[in-house]
């Protein structure tokens, strides 16, 4: 699964190669086309961001989102089979094709920054402590574990961020958010502002993540060297690796 700094990652690529240049043809397979998709034909790229786990393509008015989830991809240049495109645009200095996108969405910008208001605090975007601590205080009766996987909340936070978050937090995926203490939320806080940024410094500089990575499919507790527990949270069936030592 894209989470958010790889989805910001991929906006800042297509910034890079195409940022301020005109739509010369547009085709789209998707049930999310709400304006024809010709109406973005000579429109310029004015902006590449990510929001959550989308990445977000700004034309004079008009807002294209991609999602590319576990199997999604993008490429400048046809690679794959042509029926697993789901986008193409072709830009006056070259091609962006979108394979295997679970969801890629056109309308005007209006329309779809209105569905993405009901999205939470993403550390690369839209980033309020406050919001966000009062966002997790209003899911007192969940786990910590899943609440953090929820994009209403934790916009961009995905299944590795999730246990690394944790871990750093000293806190145990199963706790319940009404029994966080002051000081772990905002542990917990400042870990997804930290790692996110450090997620992203590290995809742009093509280091990978590897060497951030302190439990996330490891074996043994980096801190205190006992074996870490692994399994599936039962709320999400996510993958979840913790210290039973550490994280109280």
């Amino acid at each position: 699964m894209t989470e958010g700094p790889t989805a910001r990652l991929r906006a800042i690529q297509i910034w890079n190669k195409f940022g301020g240049h005109i739509v010369k043809e547009i085709t789209a397979k998707s049930k999310k086309l709400h304006v024809d998709v010709n109406e973005l034909i000579n429109k310029r790229l004015e902006n590449a961001t990510s929001y959550g786990k989308n990445i977000l393509l700004y034309f004079n008015g008009y807002i294209v989102r991609i999602h590319l989830m576990m199997y999604g991809s993008i490429r400048y240049k046809p690679e794959k089979p042509r029926q697993q495109i789901r986008l193409h645009i072709k830009f006056d200095n070259g091609s962006l094709f979108v394979y295997n996108a679970p969801i890629v969405e056109i309308g005007k910008a209006e329309q779809i920054e209105k569905e993405l208001a009901e999205y939470g605090v993403d550390a690369l975007f839209n980033w309020n402590e406050e919001r966000l601590k009062n966002l997790i205080k209003k899911n007192g009766e969940r786990k910590i574990g899943d609440l953090l996987l929820d994009q209403h909340v934790f916009a961009g936070i995905g299944n590795i961020l999730r246990n690394e978050i944790l871990f750093r937090a000293r806190v145990n995926p199963e706790r319940f958010v009404k029994e966080l203490k002051e000081d772990e939320i905002k542990r917990i806080i400042t870990h997804v502002y930290e790692l996110s940024h450090a997620f992203l410094k590290r995809k742009i500089e093509g280091k990978g993540i590897k060497d951030l990575l302190m439990v996330y499919n490891k074996k043994f507790c980096p801190i205190c060297g006992r074996k870490l527990i692994f399994y599936r949270q039962h709320e999400n069936k996510r993958k979840t690796f913790y210290c039973s030592y550490c994280q109280k």
